[in-house]
């Protein structure tokens, strides 16, 4: 699965960004990536689903997440208040996976 990940915001006005294949993951990481994302439901929200637009309090985190498998392709805004429930540990699983790559001075990943 092909990840394109950005995260922006934050009192520290923070943006990370993350590409990857789930095939260059270590197993367990990728095994667990994926779990989330089907489980998240990811592949069937619209993003009418999701309002990228609504403010939210000031340290609010927007997001883009565009993941591909196969003939699969979604690619989703949205921020830490309009975050589909079922969504947040896959945001959380990227988000370290960005901060591991930032600490190892990519910034970034293809």
């Amino acid at each position: 699965m092909r990840i394109d990940f950005e995260c922006s915001g934050g009192y520290a006005n923070i943006n990370l960004v993350y590409h990857a294949k789930t095939d260059d993951l270590p197993t367990e990481i990728a095994k667990e990536f994926l779990h989330l994302v089907e489980s998240s439901g990811f592949f069937d929200l619209q993003q009418s689903d999701v309002k990228p637009t609504d403010a939210g309090p000031p340290d609010v985190f927007f997001y883009h997440l565009s993941l591909q498998e196969g003939d699969r392709w979604k690619s989703l805004s949205f921020n830490d208040v309009t975050a589909p429930g079922p969504l947040r540990p896959v945001l959380e699983i990227l988000q370290k996976l960005a901060w591991e790559q930032v600490r190892k001075g990519n910034h970034y990943n293809d």
